[in-house]
């Protein structure tokens, strides 16, 4: 990233499987990093440290406190509390602050950013997205699994050099982080994706839950190969969305219909798949044409 970022404190509110991966690899590039926490994983880690198990295990002990007021010297947060517990977080830390400490929050969903800036102050809030594969594995313990990555950036022209800063921060210590400047963009885009994938497992749990009532049993290895193949295939149209823009009759019966009526019949739940033929079929019998 060029310009070597000066070592920070850093303060971590919300010490789940998130903010502990991020902050341990802060911890372990020189920052000092402060881990607000509760219950069974904070006493945990007081007694034992943070382990991190990952392709680079490492053990850190550090300060891990469920105290706000232990952030009062902190340059940048590392917001990253369930959303629902966004406001009361974010009142119990906003006396503690500096003037000028940052707050970069990874949270899931698309409203914090708001929540956060109506009791902080907009002009301190970088928003970011995370990409990783991790979990508490136990209270002290967490597990991570490939590559993790950032995409962060300001709420506010003025905050993306702030947001540079950070980049430069994390990629330092080892994580993978580049800076946009439409970070709203980039959030809805991965609340999209993690619904649209959802509903998509959903879809393809009813269809081999259909199978194995019909004797034809899917093994894992099959069921992990076609999200891997979607994955590939990219803005490829499939033949169903094509026929629809062209104005042809879809394929809805072979293609969805099929799995919800041998549901029905060999009592195989179908709930998703039922939901997806009926929306096909309305469309289909209105009869309008994609433009």
């Amino acid at each position: 990233m060029g310009k070597e970022a000066r070592e920070m404190n850093i303060g971590i509110v919300g010490a789940g499987a998130v903010g502990v991966f991020f902050g341990a690899l802060l911890k372990r590039a020189g920052h000092d990093v402060i881990f607000l926490a509760r219950r069974e994983h904070l006493k945990a880690m007081q007694k034992n440290g943070l382990y991190n198990d990952s392709d680079e295990s490492f053990f850190i002990c550090e300060t891990f406190t469920d105290s706000y007021k232990e952030m009062e010297n902190v340059d940048l947060v590392l917001f990253t509390v369930k959303s629902a517990q966004t406001k009361e977080a974010a009142l119990q830390l906003r006396p503690y602050l500096k003037t000028d400490t940052m707050l970069l929050t990874l949270q899931n969903g698309i409203d914090n950013e708001e929540v956060l800036g109506d009791i902080v102050g907009d002009s301190r809030i970088i928003s970011g997205a995370a990409y990783i594969t991790t979990a508490l594995e136990r209270p002290g313990v967490i597990k991570q699994a490939g590559k993790a990555s950032l995409v962060i950036g300001g709420m506010q022209e003025e905050t993306q050099a702030r947001a540079e800063t950070i980049a430069r921060l994390f990629e330092q210590a080892g994580i993978y982080c580049k800076t946009s400047d439409n970070i709203k963009q980039k959030k809805w885009d991965k609340l999209l994706w993690k619904k649209l994938r959802y509903t998509a497992e959903c879809v393809l749990d009813e269809a081999v839950a259909v199978g194995k009532k019909l004797g034809i049993m899917s093994s894992p290895k099959v069921i992990e190969r076609i999200f891997t193949s979607a994955e590939k295939a990219g803005q490829h149209k499939t033949s169903m969305l094509q026929d629809r823009e062209r104005g042809k009759q879809m394929e809805i019966e072979s293609l969805c219909g099929y799995f919800v009526h041998k549901g029905s019949a060999l009592h195989a739940h179908t709930p998703v798949l039922h939901t997806l033929y009926s929306i096909l079929s309305s469309i289909e019998k209105k009869g309008f044409a994609t433009q």
